[in-house]
């Protein structure tokens, strides 16, 4: 990439994309957020060395990522309070949406959450995501068949077809 890095422009196009991902990814909006503010702090140190072999999005994508892993790996992230003691805590307001789907996918291990995040909510095709995750075609296409087997057992239960 030529000329100089327009940042409010990156934010502006890919802000809320890359807030999505991570949320989904981290399960948690406050370390989502961090986490793309860590993307464009990175993005803004590595431009002058980005030299155009995919585009913007798919960069800031593979940095949020890898970001994104190293939050789950964290020792710091560990230092929660258990789920069962905070899900005594909610706050009163309008019913929350059936997230039993994404509850699911947030247990699978990260290398199999990855790609179902990447392929099924960024809507990235196979090669993409091999190109972001630094995998071959065939890697991701296994990690998404052995995610689907995983999730089909979660969800047993849950879905039923209607007709």
């Amino acid at each position: 990439m030529e000329g100089e890095l327009d940042a409010v422009a990156l934010v502006e196009r890919y802000g809320d994309h890359l807030l999505r991902l991570c949320t989904l990814y981290l399960g948690d909006r406050m370390g989502a957020e961090d986490a793309v503010q860590e993307t464009y702090l990175r993005a803004l140190r590595a431009w002058p060395s980005f030299r155009g072999a995919c585009s913007e999005e798919t960069w800031l994508i593979r940095i949020a990522i890898n970001i994104c892993k190293n939050t789950l790996r964290s020792p710091w992230r560990k230092k929660r309070a258990p789920e069962e003691e905070l899900n005594g805590l909610a706050a009163e307001g309008p019913e929350l949406r059936d997230d039993t789907v994404a509850r699911a996918v947030m247990e699978l291990p990260p290398k199999y959450r990855a790609v179902v995040i990447l392929y099924y909510y960024e809507e990235l095709d196979s090669g993409e995501i091999a190109k972001m995750l630094g995998l071959s075609v065939s890697a991701v296409t296994m990690r998404l068949s052995r995610a689907r087997q995983k999730l089909k057992g979660r969800l047993e239960g849950w879905y039923y077809d209607k007709t």
